[in-house]
This record gives structure tokens, C-alpha cells and sequence, in this order.
């Protein structure tokens, strides 16, 4: 039997749930909880089975000026930051990093300031869409199995290439098992949510793709294990939030006395005395359109990180209101993700399959679940005839 699951990012619940999506082929759709966080934590949960804390994938930046790849622009700390923040430099300092780092993973340094740099270090050191990519990772063990198998994303290939690259290895029956990834939705969704007719033939076309992608197995293999699924949905903004001037407000300095990430629609904060704590916690409280998680929702979400590499304090944006600016741009999109996923009604995944999953489907560890289900049987076989 060939199974084929194709991971479409951000195509969420709310944008799919009343559409017809290939009725006559994914008979089996359900909605899917997200992890707190955008697709550096939900998509490692989804391939790993495990929650962010297990895994150690959670936002793209975490403390550690240790191992930092950016530890050498210490040597350049001398420079003034308008000069170390303008486009050319940011763009070599990119560069230079991942060469050094020899990183192959996700890489970007989006609004961090560059000063601030050498004090974190970046999870997504390989590429998760490989073995070793995530501990735990599902393709370890269909790796370990001997299963022919291959996977798909944008580290190669633009979307509409993936599909036509699996379509060709589909007919000439190369492997047992293909993992897509999709990556544009996100992009898309970032920019046009709000555009309902813009949205409707943008699922229109992934629809096409994947009716193709499916015909293509089918003239080769009656029985097909076909599944689609997302890792999260996408929120329209509401309004935007200027956090990072309210902070500035307060008579303290970075990195001295605090650090700060601000990332769209959460900030994070790492304290190197009480008094910075103690000012950056009131001025939190003042503000109307966000919380700071407690220990208990840190836990409940998986991000309860025994080192607090992912930050001594986190504050949440309420759905739909972003931090503006941010370290990931001056003005935020029109969509964002990784709002509270119990909170947003946007924040929700999907999951579709033309087979009955033998569990139900609640949260992206399920999904995780149902494929090796629906490999395991195979990659048993495999390991005992290998």
C-alpha cells in the first residue's frame, strides 16, 4: 500500500471546515489543536509525537550566548548600532553566521537586533524534513525500519515543483511512503486572509494540486493511504500593539539589566536582576490586550522549559492584536499565528484522510500517532524480511 501525508503550513480549521475539500476523497476530516507558538514548535510536535519541552523545538530563538552562531560579532560590539542594524550588514552577519554554524535548518535572524545576537542561539540546527532533524523524529524510525521512503519541502523545491516531483516518483513507483510539506499556504495566508476570494481559489489550487498527486498514485496502487494535514491555522489582525515602546519607557537597559525577543504576538523576557523583573512585570499588567503565562499554562502548553531558555517571563497578545512593531517586522502582517490555541477560534489545524483513523484526532501528537498506525504494519514487515 502507498501512503502519502502532505503537511500543507497554516491551512487552518476555520478556512476549511465549511468547504468542500476533495469530499470524494478525504472522507475523514477533523479539527486539530495547534501548540502554543508558530510552525519552529508545532511542527517538530507533529514529527516527533512530543511536546516542546521533549523535544527542545519550540520558538526559532533561545538563550544561550554560550554556543550562540553569532558569538563572533562580539568582536564588532565596538560599532555603533545603526551601523551594525543596516541592511547590508544584517544581510552579512546572516550569512557568515550560518556558513560558520554550518547550520541547515530554518536560519534567519528576521529584527533581532544584531547586538543582541551573540545571547541566543537558533533550535532548528538540521533540516527537520530529514532523519536526525528533531529527536524523536517520525522519519528516524521509518528510516530504521528500511522503508522506501522520501520527503518534500521547500529546502529543494517552490510547492507547485514538490507536487510535480512527487506526481513523476508516484508513476515510476520509486518509494512506499512520501512526506510533502507545503510551505507557501503560510506565506499566502500572512498577506490575504482577510480576502475571502483571494482564500477561496488559493484552496481551490492546493485542492488541484492534491487531486493530481492522488490520480498519480492511484494509476500505480488501488490501495492508497492518502492524508492532509496543517500544524496550525492563521489569525486575522485586529489591531496592533506598540509593547516594545511601553517597555522602553521603563529606566532600564538591554542587555544589562534584561533581554527581550518581541515576536509578533508574544514577548519574551530573561531578568539579570530583581529590579528589572519587578518593572517589566508591572508594566505588563498595565497593558490591556495581554497576559503573562502563568507556571500552570506554561505546563498545560508544553513549553515549561526546565532552564527557561525560552524566557524567564512570556507575555501573550490577546487573538488577533500583534505586536507592532516587532522583531519580526515594523508593521505586522495581516495574518499572524501562534496566538493561545485554546483561546482562538483561527488557531486550530485540520486533518483530512480518505481512511478512518483507529484513534481519534485532537492535537498534532495524534496525527503523529495515526502515521505510524498507518505505517507501522509496513515498516514491521520490512524490518523482518530487510
Amino acid at each position: 500500500m502507498t501512503r502519502i501525508f502532505v503537511l500543507i503550513d497554516a491551512l487552518g480549521w476555520e478556512y476549511v471546515k465549511n468547504r468542500d475539500f476533495l469530499p470524494d476523497i478525504l472522507t475523514h476530516r477533523a479539527e486539530v489543536q495547534t501548540v502554543l507558538g508558530f510552525s519552529s514548535g508545532a511542527i517538530p510536535t507533529l514529527l516527533s509525537g512530543k511536546q516542546p519541552r521533549e523535544s527542545g523545538h519550540w520558538n526559532l530563538f533561545y538563550y544561550d550566548p554560550k554556543n550562540s552562531p553569532f558569538g563572533w560579532v562580539r568582536h564588532f560590539s565596538w560599532l555603533p548600532v545603526s551601523f551594525l542594524n543596516n541592511r547590508v550588514v544584517r544581510r552579512v552577519v546572516r550569512f557568515v553566521s550560518q556558513h560558520i554554524s554550518q547550520f541547515g535548518g530554518y536560519f534567519q535572524i528576521y529584527g533581532v537586533p544584531v547586538e543582541l545576537l551573540p545571547y541566543f542561539d537558533i533550535c532548528e540546527k538540521r533540516d527537520i524534513y530529514k532523519p536526525g532533524g528533531v529527536p524523536g523524529s517520525i522519519f528516524d524510525q521509518w528510516e530504521r525500519s528500511g522503508l522506501r521512503f522520501r520527503t518534500y519541502s521547500y529546502h529543494e523545491l517552490s510547492d507547485e515543483e514538490i507536487i510535480r516531483c512527487a506526481r513523476h516518483d508516484l508513476k515510476m513507483r520509486k518509494f512506499d511512503l512520501y512526506f510533502v510539506y507545503l510551505a507557501e499556504m503560510d506565506a499566502f495566508l500572512h498577506h490575504s486572509c482577510a480576502d475571502e476570494q483571494q482564500v477561496e481559489k488559493q484552496i481551490r489550487r492546493y485542492e488541484s494540486w492534491l487531486r493530481e498527486l492522488y490520480l498519480a498514485a492511484r494509476e500505480v496502487d488501488e490501495e492508497i493511504t492518502f492524508v492532509v494535514f496543517s500544524d496550525h491555522g492563521m489569525t486575522p489582525k485586529r489591531a496592533g500593539y506598540d509593547l516594545i515602546e511601553q517597555i522602553q519607557t521603563l529606566d532600564l537597559r538591554m542587555p544589562s539589566d534584561y533581554l527581550a525577543l518581541y515576536d509578533s504576538t508574544m514577548a519574551r523576557f530573561w531578568f539579570f536582576n530583581q529590579r528589572s523583573l519587578e518593572l517589566i512585570r508591572s508594566k505588563l499588567g498595565e497593558v490591556g490586550c495581554g497576559r503573562i503565562l502563568t507556571l500552570a499554562e506554561q505546563q498545560r502548553f508544553g513549553i515549561d522549559f526546565a532552564d527557561n531558555r525560552y524566557g524567564d517571563m512570556i507575555f501573550l497578545m490577546d487573538p488577533g492584536v500583534l505586536i507592532e512593531p516587532s522583531f519580526m517586522g515594523s508593521r505586522a502582517p495581516d495574518g499572524m499565528h501562534g496566538f493561545d490555541p485554546e483561546a482562538d477560534r483561527y488557531a486550530s489545524a485540520a486533518f483530512f484522510a480518505n481512511r478512518k483513523p483507529q484513534r481519534p484526532i485532537r492535537t498534532l501528537i495524534d496525527i503523529h500517532s495515526v502515521m505510524l498506525d498507518w505505517v507501522g504494519p509496513v515498516a514491521e514487515r520490512v524490518h523482518v524480511t530487510g
